[in-house]
Protein backbone atom coordinates (compact mmCIF):
# COMPACT_ATOMS: atom_id res chain seq x y z
CA UNK A 1 0.00 0.00 0.00
CA UNK A 2 1.81 3.24 -1.31
CA UNK A 3 1.92 5.49 1.68
CA UNK A 4 0.25 9.34 1.66
CA UNK A 5 2.17 12.71 2.88
CA UNK A 6 3.15 15.97 2.83
CA UNK A 7 5.76 17.26 0.41
CA UNK A 8 8.46 19.58 1.25
CA UNK A 9 6.46 22.25 -0.83
CA UNK A 10 3.13 21.76 0.57
CA UNK A 11 4.67 22.08 3.99
CA UNK A 12 6.34 24.99 3.46
CA UNK A 13 2.90 26.34 2.04
CA UNK A 14 0.81 25.85 5.06
CA UNK A 15 3.86 26.65 7.23
CA UNK A 16 3.74 30.24 5.39
CA UNK A 17 0.01 30.49 5.58
CA UNK A 18 -0.23 29.63 9.41
CA UNK A 19 2.30 32.67 9.85
CA UNK A 20 0.22 34.92 7.68
CA UNK A 21 -2.72 34.12 9.26
CA UNK A 22 -0.50 34.50 13.04
CA UNK A 23 0.67 38.31 12.00
CA UNK A 24 -3.19 39.27 11.31
CA UNK A 25 -4.46 37.79 14.16
CA UNK A 26 -1.62 39.51 16.13
CA UNK A 27 -2.75 43.07 15.99
CA UNK A 28 -6.25 42.41 16.48
CA UNK A 29 -5.57 40.48 20.22
CA UNK A 30 -3.64 44.08 20.80
CA UNK A 31 -6.18 45.93 19.69
CA UNK A 32 -8.78 44.15 21.99
CA UNK A 33 -6.16 43.99 24.49
CA UNK A 34 -6.00 48.06 24.58
CA UNK A 35 -9.88 48.25 24.32
CA UNK A 36 -9.96 46.46 27.66
CA UNK A 37 -7.13 48.63 28.92
CA UNK A 38 -9.20 51.80 28.08
CA UNK A 39 -12.48 50.44 29.31
CA UNK A 40 -10.50 50.30 32.77
CA UNK A 41 -9.04 53.64 32.78
CA UNK A 42 -12.22 55.16 31.61
CA UNK A 43 -13.86 53.43 34.62
CA UNK A 44 -11.35 54.68 36.86
CA UNK A 45 -12.07 58.09 35.69
CA UNK A 46 -15.74 57.04 36.00
CA UNK A 47 -15.38 56.46 39.72
CA UNK A 48 -13.67 59.93 40.35
CA UNK A 49 -16.03 61.56 38.74
CA UNK A 50 -18.62 60.11 41.07
CA UNK A 51 -16.41 60.87 44.09
CA UNK A 52 -15.86 64.27 42.79
CA UNK A 53 -19.86 64.73 43.11
CA UNK A 54 -19.79 62.65 46.41
CA UNK A 55 -17.50 65.04 48.34
CA UNK A 56 -19.54 68.06 47.23
CA UNK A 57 -22.75 66.33 48.50
CA UNK A 58 -20.64 66.33 51.48
CA UNK A 59 -18.80 69.50 51.93
CA UNK A 60 -20.92 71.63 49.51
CA UNK A 61 -17.72 71.93 47.66
CA UNK A 62 -15.05 70.44 45.84
CA UNK A 63 -11.20 69.46 47.45
CA UNK A 64 -8.75 72.35 47.27
CA UNK A 65 -5.69 71.05 44.82
CA UNK A 66 -3.73 69.96 48.31
CA UNK A 67 -4.90 70.24 51.61
CA UNK A 68 -3.76 73.73 53.39
CA UNK A 69 -0.50 72.57 55.17
CA UNK A 70 3.16 73.05 53.58
CA UNK A 71 3.38 70.31 51.32
CA UNK A 72 0.20 69.07 51.87
CA UNK A 73 -1.57 66.08 51.07
CA UNK A 74 -3.47 66.33 47.67
CA UNK A 75 -7.32 66.13 46.41
CA UNK A 76 -6.91 62.48 45.54
CA UNK A 77 -6.21 62.16 49.55
CA UNK A 78 -9.44 63.83 49.93
CA UNK A 79 -11.24 61.36 47.72
CA UNK A 80 -10.26 58.80 48.97
CA UNK A 81 -13.28 57.64 51.12
CA UNK A 82 -15.47 58.26 47.96
CA UNK A 83 -13.78 55.58 46.12
CA UNK A 84 -14.08 52.92 48.94
CA UNK A 85 -10.51 53.91 50.20
CA UNK A 86 -11.69 54.73 54.00
CA UNK A 87 -9.08 52.50 55.61
CA UNK A 88 -6.02 54.08 53.67
CA UNK A 89 -7.46 57.66 54.34
CA UNK A 90 -7.67 57.57 57.99
CA UNK A 91 -4.22 56.49 57.88
CA UNK A 92 -2.55 59.63 57.31
CA UNK A 93 -2.19 61.93 59.28
CA UNK A 94 -4.16 65.21 57.81
CA UNK A 95 -1.70 67.99 59.23
CA UNK A 96 1.57 66.73 58.04
CA UNK A 97 3.20 66.91 54.77
CA UNK A 98 3.07 64.75 52.05
CA UNK A 99 6.65 63.64 53.23
CA UNK A 100 6.18 63.41 56.72
CA UNK A 101 7.52 60.27 58.67
CA UNK A 102 3.72 59.02 59.41
CA UNK A 103 2.37 59.63 55.53
CA UNK A 104 5.72 58.81 53.70
CA UNK A 105 5.50 54.85 53.53
CA UNK A 106 1.25 55.40 52.82
CA UNK A 107 2.56 57.76 50.10
CA UNK A 108 4.33 54.73 48.76
CA UNK A 109 1.20 52.44 48.00
CA UNK A 110 0.04 51.54 44.54
CA UNK A 111 -3.43 52.43 44.52
CA UNK A 112 -5.22 51.04 41.15
CA UNK A 113 -8.02 53.02 41.16
CA UNK A 114 -5.27 55.65 39.78
CA UNK A 115 -3.45 53.93 38.00
CA UNK A 116 -4.02 53.97 33.84
CA UNK A 117 -3.40 50.37 32.64
CA UNK A 118 -2.26 51.49 29.21
CA UNK A 119 0.91 52.99 31.01
CA UNK A 120 4.00 51.75 31.24
CA UNK A 121 5.26 53.46 33.81
CA UNK A 122 3.80 53.11 37.70
CA UNK A 123 6.15 55.58 39.82
CA UNK A 124 8.39 58.22 39.96
CA UNK A 125 11.49 58.86 38.63
CA UNK A 126 13.84 58.77 41.97
CA UNK A 127 13.82 55.95 44.09
CA UNK A 128 12.83 58.27 46.92
CA UNK A 129 9.50 59.62 45.34
CA UNK A 130 6.02 58.39 46.04
CA UNK A 131 3.75 56.27 43.50
CA UNK A 132 1.87 58.39 41.39
CA UNK A 133 -1.12 59.15 39.89
CA UNK A 134 -2.01 59.37 36.17
CA UNK A 135 -4.92 61.51 36.27
CA UNK A 136 -4.70 64.50 37.10
CA UNK A 137 -6.67 67.35 38.12
CA UNK A 138 -7.07 70.77 35.91
CA UNK A 139 -5.67 73.78 37.33
CA UNK A 140 -7.36 75.37 34.51
CA UNK A 141 -6.30 77.00 31.25
CA UNK A 142 -3.42 79.65 30.33
CA UNK A 143 -2.73 81.92 27.77
CA UNK A 144 -5.34 84.13 25.87
CA UNK A 145 -9.04 83.09 26.21
CA UNK A 146 -10.31 82.98 21.92
CA UNK A 147 -13.35 84.17 23.19
CA UNK A 148 -12.48 87.55 24.49
CA UNK A 149 -9.19 87.55 23.44
CA UNK A 150 -8.04 88.29 26.71
CA UNK A 151 -5.28 86.72 29.05
CA UNK A 152 -6.54 83.81 31.06
CA UNK A 153 -6.51 84.69 34.97
CA UNK A 154 -2.84 83.44 36.66
CA UNK A 155 -1.13 83.48 39.75
CA UNK A 156 2.68 83.45 39.28
CA UNK A 157 4.34 81.99 42.19
CA UNK A 158 7.35 79.96 42.58
CA UNK A 159 9.99 78.55 39.57
CA UNK A 160 7.40 76.41 38.30
CA UNK A 161 5.17 78.54 36.26
CA UNK A 162 2.31 80.26 36.99
CA UNK A 163 -1.25 78.97 37.97
CA UNK A 164 -4.33 79.15 36.42
CA UNK A 165 -6.68 80.48 37.97
CA UNK A 166 -9.99 79.57 36.05
CA UNK A 167 -10.23 75.47 36.62
CA UNK A 168 -11.86 73.58 39.22
CA UNK A 169 -9.09 73.03 41.31
CA UNK A 170 -7.11 75.55 43.32
CA UNK A 171 -5.08 76.42 46.15
CA UNK A 172 -6.58 76.44 49.58
CA UNK A 173 -9.83 77.67 47.75
CA UNK A 174 -13.21 75.49 47.43
CA UNK A 175 -15.07 75.52 44.22
CA UNK A 176 -18.67 74.81 44.05
CA UNK A 177 -21.19 73.62 41.20
CA UNK A 178 -21.94 77.37 41.27
CA UNK A 179 -19.03 78.45 40.30
CA UNK A 180 -18.67 76.53 37.27
CA UNK A 181 -20.52 79.01 34.96
CA UNK A 182 -19.49 77.41 31.43
CA UNK A 183 -22.02 74.60 32.42
CA UNK A 184 -20.06 71.35 33.82
CA UNK A 185 -20.74 69.33 30.96
CA UNK A 186 -18.17 71.66 28.94
CA UNK A 187 -15.76 71.93 31.64
CA UNK A 188 -12.75 69.81 32.14
CA UNK A 189 -12.15 67.95 36.10
CA UNK A 190 -9.76 65.16 35.16
CA UNK A 191 -6.76 64.39 33.26
CA UNK A 192 -4.52 61.79 32.16
CA UNK A 193 -0.44 62.39 32.08
CA UNK A 194 0.37 58.45 31.53
CA UNK A 195 2.52 58.51 28.40
CA UNK A 196 6.22 58.20 28.58
CA UNK A 197 9.41 58.00 26.43
CA UNK A 198 8.46 61.10 24.31
CA UNK A 199 11.76 62.17 22.79
CA UNK A 200 13.50 60.23 25.62
CA UNK A 201 11.96 62.40 28.29
CA UNK A 202 9.41 60.84 31.00
CA UNK A 203 6.29 62.69 32.24
CA UNK A 204 6.67 60.31 35.79
CA UNK A 205 6.04 63.10 38.29
CA UNK A 206 5.34 62.47 42.28
CA UNK A 207 1.49 63.75 42.82
CA UNK A 208 -0.52 60.27 43.67
CA UNK A 209 -0.59 61.91 47.29
CA UNK A 210 1.39 65.04 46.59
CA UNK A 211 -0.36 68.17 47.31
CA UNK A 212 2.89 70.33 46.82
CA UNK A 213 4.42 73.56 48.96
CA UNK A 214 1.26 76.01 49.68
CA UNK A 215 1.84 79.46 47.04
CA UNK A 216 4.48 77.51 44.99
CA UNK A 217 3.06 74.88 42.67
CA UNK A 218 1.19 71.45 42.97
CA UNK A 219 1.91 67.77 41.80
CA UNK A 220 -1.40 66.61 41.55
CA UNK A 221 -2.91 69.08 39.15
CA UNK A 222 -1.60 70.47 36.09
CA UNK A 223 -2.28 73.67 33.97
CA UNK A 224 -3.92 73.11 30.59
CA UNK A 225 -0.86 74.87 28.61
CA UNK A 226 0.41 72.88 25.98
CA UNK A 227 -1.10 70.60 23.34
CA UNK A 228 -2.28 66.76 24.38
CA UNK A 229 0.43 64.56 24.01
CA UNK A 230 3.38 67.68 23.51
CA UNK A 231 6.94 67.49 24.86
CA UNK A 232 6.44 70.33 27.00
CA UNK A 233 8.44 69.39 30.69
CA UNK A 234 10.44 73.19 31.34
CA UNK A 235 8.00 74.30 33.87
CA UNK A 236 5.75 71.62 36.46
CA UNK A 237 2.52 73.16 36.64
CA UNK A 238 2.53 73.21 32.74
CA UNK A 239 3.79 69.33 31.98
CA UNK A 240 1.50 68.05 29.19
CA UNK A 241 -1.51 65.75 29.64
CA UNK A 242 -1.19 62.53 27.12
CA UNK A 243 -1.35 58.95 27.31
CA UNK A 244 -0.38 55.60 25.96
CA UNK A 245 -3.80 55.62 24.35
CA UNK A 246 -3.30 55.84 20.83
CA UNK A 247 -4.36 59.21 19.66
CA UNK A 248 -5.18 61.19 22.81
CA UNK A 249 -6.35 60.78 26.31
CA UNK A 250 -9.54 60.33 28.55
CA UNK A 251 -10.56 62.92 30.81
CA UNK A 252 -13.41 63.23 33.37
CA UNK A 253 -16.01 66.11 32.86
CA UNK A 254 -17.60 68.16 36.14
CA UNK A 255 -20.93 66.52 35.32
CA UNK A 256 -19.70 62.92 35.75
CA UNK A 257 -19.09 61.92 32.40
CA UNK A 258 -15.67 60.74 30.53
CA UNK A 259 -14.62 61.34 27.36
CA UNK A 260 -12.11 61.04 24.68
CA UNK A 261 -9.81 64.24 23.51
CA UNK A 262 -7.90 63.54 20.00
CA UNK A 263 -4.45 64.80 20.28
CA UNK A 264 -5.21 66.91 16.82
CA UNK A 265 -8.21 68.84 19.01
CA UNK A 266 -8.25 71.80 18.10
CA UNK A 267 -5.86 74.11 21.18
CA UNK A 268 -8.65 77.01 21.67
CA UNK A 269 -11.57 74.21 21.75
CA UNK A 270 -9.11 72.25 24.48
CA UNK A 271 -8.41 75.79 26.14
CA UNK A 272 -11.91 76.30 26.24
CA UNK A 273 -12.67 73.45 27.69
CA UNK A 274 -10.41 73.56 30.51
CA UNK A 275 -11.96 76.48 31.83
CA UNK A 276 -15.23 77.02 33.95
CA UNK A 277 -16.18 80.44 33.61
CA UNK A 278 -14.49 82.01 30.71
CA UNK A 279 -17.47 81.95 28.66
CA UNK A 280 -16.03 80.62 26.12
CA UNK A 281 -18.72 78.73 23.15
CA UNK A 282 -16.52 75.78 22.50
CA UNK A 283 -18.09 72.26 23.58
CA UNK A 284 -16.72 69.05 23.87
CA UNK A 285 -18.91 66.73 21.39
Amino acid sequence: MKRQGFTLVELLVVIAIIGILVGLLLPAVQAAREAARRMQCSNNLKQLGLALHNYHDTHLAFPAVAMPYTEGLSLHVSLMPYIEQQNLFDQFILNEAFSSTNNRPLTQTINAAFICPSATEKVADDTSADYTTHYYGVLGPTGINPNSGTAYKERTNGGHGGSSEQGLFFQRRYRAFSDILDGTSNTLAFGEISWTDRNGLSTRYRAYTRGGTIDSHWGSAKNVAHPINSDYTANFNDMSFGSNHPGGIQVGVCDGSVRFIGETVDFNTYLSVASMDGGEVAKLD
